[in-house]
């Protein structure tokens, strides 16, 4: 039986409780929360789990064995320290801190403990964004020309991070996870419509090796809440919706004919391919509670996790690159950035 010790009992908290208690094989034990409130609705959802208000006595309890940080980001990096140096694993929600120096630090001591790190990257367990993966492995897209993926809603609006950092981490470890890659190119524009010092629409454009282009837009003011993706390939094309349950993926069989020809004019076009739509059947399952059966996996076999450290640093890099431009910097390129300076992070937070 693995036991975990829970800080932050905010949005996504009460969700790993249910989830973690489910399982056979585990079992929170404590809760940490500042917030007196929330502390009084965890003994009345769940009066068997041991409750505190200070996470120090969370890190100290030996029946403890791994971690789950579901606090803002502005705390991560603290919390996800002191409990490697606990000596326990972590699985901390996204983004896994707000700066690569910050992330990098992590990695090392976690190496250095010997200490399970996995970020909650949650939309990498959606099945949708999974057979996505699978169709770019095997051929099914062929090459992948462009991606573009629109993520809004009213609300909600939040004071810790903007929309970038909040929304559009979710696209940009998605873009990473399909393309296999990091970005080589970034640049973005936001706008202040709410608050005057955080961005709630930004939308965003990164170039990846071998010329793959993918966008996004995200924001908290849009009246519409819609998540899609659309994948072009030069063999197929793919739109996954993640608004539609019952048939989140359609793949279209459209593109154009490779050989080009001359109409009875004499003038070159293309000739469109326009065939079927397959809208296969996935077996649909809680991506959260996919992803925290795998952190427990991991914990059990010590096994590196899909979202690792080092895959949700390098989210970390590409968003802090989008928040350069973003913030009036311009196009900041990704080979100029291998070894991200302090000046550099320092920027990025202006």
């Amino acid at each position: 039986m693995i036991g975990l010790g829970l800080i932050g009992y905010g949005h996504w908290g009460p969700n790993h409780v249910r989830i973690f208690n489910h399982f056979h094989d585990s079992c929170v034990r404590i809760i940490a929360d500042t917030d007196s409130q929330r502390l009084k609705a965890v003994r009345q959802q769940s009066p068997e789990v041991e409750l505190t208000d200070d996470y120090k006595e969370l890190l100290r309890r030996p029946d403890v064995d791994a971690v789950v940080v579901a606090t803002p980001v502005s705390s991560h990096y603290g919390l996800v320290e002191a409990a490697l140096l606990a000596g326990k694993d972590v699985l901390v929600e996204k983004p896994i801190t707000y700066s690569t120096m910050e992330a990098d630090h992590l990695i090392a001591l976690a190496e250095k403990q010997d200490r399970i790190l996995m970020c909650g990257h949650v939309f990498l367990f959606n099945a949708g964004i999974r057979r996505l993966r699978q169709y770019i492995d095997d051929g099914t897209m062929g090459r992948v020309y462009y991606m573009t993926a629109t993520r809004t809603n009213l609300g909600p609006v939040r004071r810790d991070v903007n929309a970038l950092y909040d929304l559009g981490s979710h696209d940009v470890s998605i873009f990473h996870y399909l393309l296999d890659d990091k970005p080589v190119e970034v640049g973005a524009w936001g706008e202040k419509f709410l608050q005057l010092d955080i961005e709630d629409v930004c939308f965003a454009s990164l170039r990846f090796p071998n010329k793959t282009m993918c966008h996004m837009h995200v924001s908290w003011l849009n009246p519409r809440k819609e998540r899609t993706l659309v994948v072009v390939g030069d063999k197929k094309m793919a739109v996954w919706d993640d608004t539609s349950p019952l048939e989140p993926i359609r793949l279209y069989d459209k593109g154009l004919m490779q050989e080009p020809y001359y109409d009875s004019f004499g003038q070159f076009q293309f000739r469109l391919r326009d065939a079927d739509v397959l809208i296969p059947k996935l077996i649909s399952e809680e991506p959260l509670k996919v992803q925290d059966r795998h952190f427990l996996d991991c914990v059990q076999n010590r096994q590196r996790p899909l979202t690792d450290g080092k895959f949700a640093r390098d989210v970390v890099e590409t968003l802090e690159s989008l928040m350069v431009s973003m913030r009036g910097m311009g196009i900041d390129r990704a080979s100029k950035r291998s070894k991200p300076t302090a000046n550099r992070v320092r920027r990025a937070r202006v």
